[in-house]
């Protein structure tokens, strides 16, 4: 289920010197982007969650704004559109994606929800494929800053074959207007992260295949994970096996996206040493492998390992010492079975007209974005992401009534 502190994200906003103050905020869980406006100058978009979080609930899916006071009481909500800060992103044609033999193309509309996992992330299952009841992680984007993630995760994690100990890639995922990309499906691990789920006792045999997939990553693929983590790690209880996903902050060595200080020697050592220690205080450190590397790692009392904490730190230490000691990738072209895909595809030149001094200036220009009361002006179908409250937001006992007369709507 979101969680709800990370429920709301405020991209932009519109702050006047001595107030009103406007924060543009997106909610993950109704895919919605509401402004809020206060009449304080505030340079925090938190109160704006505060109040928001009041109502939001509650608010017809075509209001667009609300004005509250500074204790949150509700002045007015506004459906008219030109009040819709809503952006729809640019989605490039699949064939852009240049999809290897074998990957499936399901159609959005072929999703059915299970459960809302975070920003950008659902459970959901596909009742109209082979296996529909197969559970799968659906991850898209309908907001620019996550464009870029998404195309380059997708690439990647598609053209790595089929490994034991990575999370399956499942199918692309493009949009029910036009056939355009919108994000992709990976399959379902049950039983929780390394850091959800921390009731098993860890195997050794875990930590030697935690090794042996990140250098196949590195050295044959050239690609670095850069963010190897327990919060991204499972465990496929089936074959017993340790499996990595989230491909996220993955790159190609030594090229767009890389950094050598979120290399995956240190991401290894970091996750061992939080795993055995359950001492997370080091994560915004992780460059810094020293820190921990030269001190004794004691045992958190209640984890649970299948063998003494010398033996990992003797196979972790093995390891880490023939990494650095061996042969060293520069650039992802010098790994045996370097992995490449297409550049991030880029919208087409779009005519864009403003008045400057009582005369109009065109220009063209590349467009990422567009605001959607603009889009739905011009008569053009727009992707709607927007969806009803879950259930269980719907039971908190926050919310409040939207009384009708609150509401502003455009007269016709």
């Amino acid at each position: 289920m979101l969680n709800h502190d990370d429920r709301l994200f405020a991209p932009s906003g519109d702050i006047i010197p001595g107030g009103p103050s406007t924060w543009h905020v997106i909610d993950w869980d109704q895919r919605r982007l509401v402004s809020v406006v206060m009449d304080e100058d505030l340079d925090s978009e938190d109160p704006a969650f505060e109040h928001l979080l009041k109502y939001i609930d509650h608010l017809p899916p075509d209001v667009y704004s609300i004005h509250v006071t500074s204790d949150g009481d509700l002045i007015s909500a506004s459906a008219d559109p030109k009040d819709d800060e809503t952006r729809c992103v640019f989605r490039p044609p699949v064939e852009s994606l240049q999809i290897p033999d074998g990957i499936k193309i399901v159609s959005r509309l072929d999703l059915e929800e299970l459960d809302r996992l975070s920003s950008h992330v659902d459970l959901v299952v596909c009742p109209q494929s082979a296996e529909p009841t197969k559970r799968l992680i659906f991850k898209y984007y309908f907001l620019f800053s996550s464009y870029s993630f998404v195309w380059h995760e997708m690439s990647l994690w598609m053209r790595l074959p089929k490994h034991p100990n990575i999370v399956p890639f499942d199918s692309v995922v493009v949009d029910e207007i036009e056939g355009r990309l919108v994000g992709f499906t990976s399959v379902f691990i049950p039983g929780g992260t390394l850091d959800e789920n921390k009731t098993r006792c860890f195997k050794l045999k875990w930590l030697h295949q935690l090794l042996a997939v990140v250098d196949e990553l590195n050295l044959k693929f050239g690609v670095a994970h850069q963010d190897v983590a327990p919060r991204n790690i499972v465990i496929d209880e089936s074959s017993d096996s340790l499996m990595i996903f989230d491909f996220n902050f993955s790159a190609r060595i030594g090229r767009g996206g890389y950094y050598e200080a979120r290399n995956d020697v240190k991401g290894v050592i970091f996750t061992m040493y939080e795993i055995i220690t359950r001492d997370d205080r080091h994560r915004d450190i992780r460059q810094d492998v020293s820190v921990i590397e030269g001190e004794e790692w004691a045992k958190h009392p209640d984890v649970l390992l299948d063998h003494p904490v010398s033996e990992f730190r003797a196979v972790l230490a093995a390891w880490s010492e023939r990494r650095r000691a061996g042969t060293q990738i520069a650039k992802n072209t010098e790994a045996t079975d370097p992995l490449d895909w297409p550049p991030l595809p880029e919208p087409p030149l779009t005519e864009r007209i403003w008045e400057i001094s009582g005369h109009e200036q065109k220009w063209m220009m590349k467009l990422y974005d567009w605001r959607r009361n603009e889009l739905l002006e011009k008569g053009q179908t727009v992707l709607d992401w927007q969806r009803c409250p879950s259930k269980e937001f719907q039971a908190w006992p926050f919310g409040r009534q939207i009384p009708q007369d609150k509401i502003k709507r455009p007269s016709n």
